[in-house]
């Protein structure tokens, strides 16, 4: 036997590994015999795919080999390295789809899925991963690509969680995690308020508070309090409620209860949610949609502004000045509105605003393609516009790599 040498040991023990086989005073012949070939396999020829399957042999075959621990460093690894692939391809098939596929988007998921369940990878990538499922979901969804609703609003409620905290958890540096964090808790929290009330309708006043969360989030590049897709899925609400007072007025029998109290009583309503709640709204929205892609928003918006402007103002000449109100900070209480003087001898209420075009849709960012990468919005009715290049899909500080 050849001499034992001091500094091959201690080099092989620094890098995670025992001595090799053939130094080994083996027990067992079979054992040794197959150590030997693990080892060639792992650590001479680095063949990673035979280094997986014959690291798993070895666990199975021979659980009192000295090499079981590193075997097991090697299959998690291997595993890890094969869900972050396969994350990654998924991603990337997803993002640069076009148009946006909802069958590949399932299959992004599911990959995320797998590593985040299965415990594949370390936290830090599971909350990666999530972020990046979550923010595809919601835009796909609000983008009328996705039709599951509520998968999505799922993974929008695990990552609101998630990202709760600003300080950035183990495994993540503050300009990954920062600029990550901001794009979860706006999208998601539109996202929700999105689903409750336009998604399915199912509860305008929660969809409100979701709405309201993701304005006060004040996002480097204007996301959350200026983006006028928060505001302008507000005013849909506000436009509901004001199509069911005008029901109530109209179905007041007679004109002269409509002149009367009954009439009065729920114009004053009337006009107290123009002045404190739509008017402003359409304002926010007329200075926040100043990008070619929420030109549609823009023109509806507008249309619907000079109409109650009218009616409550009849001053044309100040709109521009009221507007500019909402401007620098689109998130202030309403401004006050120059409301003219009632003609109590000619009451009536305007006509009801009309909600939209049925082809109106919200223009929404894809999942961005980089840790904190920018989703920029698009101008393609609503869906979600490839994003070009690799994913990458891993905290800068949880590179790929063995163990």
């Amino acid at each position: 036997m050849k001499k034992f040498s001091l500094l091959i040991a201690l080099t092989l023990l620094a890098g995670g590994v025992t001595p090799c086989p053939s130094i080994a005073n083996a027990q067992d012949d079979a054992m040794a015999e197959f150590e030997r070939v693990w080892y060639d396999t792992c650590y001479t020829k680095k063949d990673k795919e035979k280094c997986y399957q014959q690291s798993k042999e070895l666990v199975d075959k021979f659980p009192k080999s000295t090499y079981g621990d590193s075997a097991k460093k090697n299959i998690k690894g291997y595993e890890r390295d094969k869900t972050l692939e396969k994350f990654e391809t998924a991603l990337t098939a997803y993002t640069t789809s076009n148009p946006p596929d909802a069958a590949k988007l399932d299959l992004l998921f599911a990959a995320g899925d797998e590593g985040i369940k299965g415990g594949k990878v370390e936290p830090a990538v599971q909350q990666f991963f999530l972020g990046r499922m979550a923010l595809a979901g919601a835009s796909a969804a609000m983008g009328e690509i996705y039709k599951n609703l509520d998968k999505a609003k799922g993974y929008a409620e695990t990552a609101l969680k998630t990202f709760e905290s600003s300080a950035p958890p183990e495994g993540w540096k503050k300009e990954e995690w920062d600029p990550l964090r901001e794009l979860v808790m706006t999208q998601m929290n539109q996202y929700l308020g999105w689903y409750f009330t336009e998604g399915t309708k199912s509860d305008p006043n929660r969809g409100l508070e979701f709405l309201s969360k993701a304005i006060q989030i004040r996002g480097k590049e204007g996301s959350g309090w200026k983006d006028a897709n928060n505001y302008y899925l507000r005013s849909l609400v506000y436009s509901s409620q004001y199509t069911d007072l005008r029901k109530q007025y109209d179905s007041l029998p007679t004109d002269a209860d409509k002149t009367g109290d009954p009439g009065k009583e729920i114009l004053k309503k009337i006009n107290e949610l123009l002045d404190t709640k739509l008017i402003p709204e359409y304002a926010r929205i007329l200075a926040t949609a100043t990008k070619p892609e929420n030109k549609g928003v823009y023109d509806f918006a507008r249309s619907q502004f000079d109409s109650l402007w009218e009616y409550r103002t009849g001053a044309k000449e100040k709109a521009a000045d009221y507007i500019k109100n909402y401007t620098a900070d689109p998130s202030i209480p309403p401004a006050a509105v120059p409301a003219k003087a009632e003609d109590t001898s000619n009451l009536n209420a305007p006509a009801a605003p009309v909600v939209g075009p049925g082809n109106l849709k919200l223009s929404t960012s894809p999942t961005p393609t980089a840790p904190g990468g920018k989703g920029a919005a698009n101008g393609n009715g609503g869906k979600a516009a490839p994003a070009k290049g690799k994913a990458k899909s891993t905290p800068k500080s949880k590179k790929r790599g063995r163990g």
